[in-house]
């Protein structure tokens, strides 16, 4: 395993205060803003779940991990479009959506100006009446500052907790 550098106090607080800026802007669903000001063009947007299966068990040879989610810029604009679209029927009633971030680690990244981190996260959905589903998961990104001195999500990879998706849909970024 690689060894990875802790960032200065500063960073790590400039990190923190954009990982909540962006919970707090899909919350608002500012969906727009958050892709066009917080998300880079190339951006790997991945949710996996992990097929849990006994350690001695090897007759399967496949990845253990089958993503959920899979998207680039254009994927998360279409999804976008879609919530703009005031077509998508399960955000009407409007959902609420909670979402918490703890355990945050953040290191220095491969390249300047890019962060790696790790942290483990919680979404917490209500609509209508009787629907809630909650969501456990652990979160690795890595975000860069771009030239404008802002950072940028680059990459997220989601593992979620659940061995099946219990969620009607992924209609919220996690």
């Amino acid at each position: 395993m690689e060894e990875l550098n802790p960032v200065a106090h500063e960073i790590y607080i400039e990190v923190q205060q954009a990982l909540f800026k962006e919970t707090r802007m899909l919350r608002e669903e500012r969906w727009r803003e958050w892709l066009e000001t917080m998300v880079e063009k190339d951006i790997v947007y991945r949710a996996i779940v992990s097929q849990l299966r006994f350690r001695k068990d090897n007759r399967y040879t496949g990845d253990k991990d089958v993503p959920s989610l899979d998207e680039n810029w254009a994927g998360l604009d279409r999804r976008v479009a879609q919530m703009e679209s005031g077509m998508q029927w399960t955000t009407d009633p409007a959902e609420r959506i909670r979402h918490f971030i703890t355990n945050l680690e953040v290191f220095e990244g491969k390249n300047p100006n890019e962060y790696v981190i790790y942290s483990n996260c919680q979404t917490v959905r209500n609509r209508r009446v009787y629907e809630e589903m909650t969501y456990c998961y652990g979160r690795n990104d890595i975000w860069r500052r771009g030239a404008d001195g802002k950072l940028r999500l680059a990459r997220r990879d989601v593992d979620v907790d659940e061995r099946f998706v219990s969620g009607k849909n992924h209609n919220f970024p996690m």
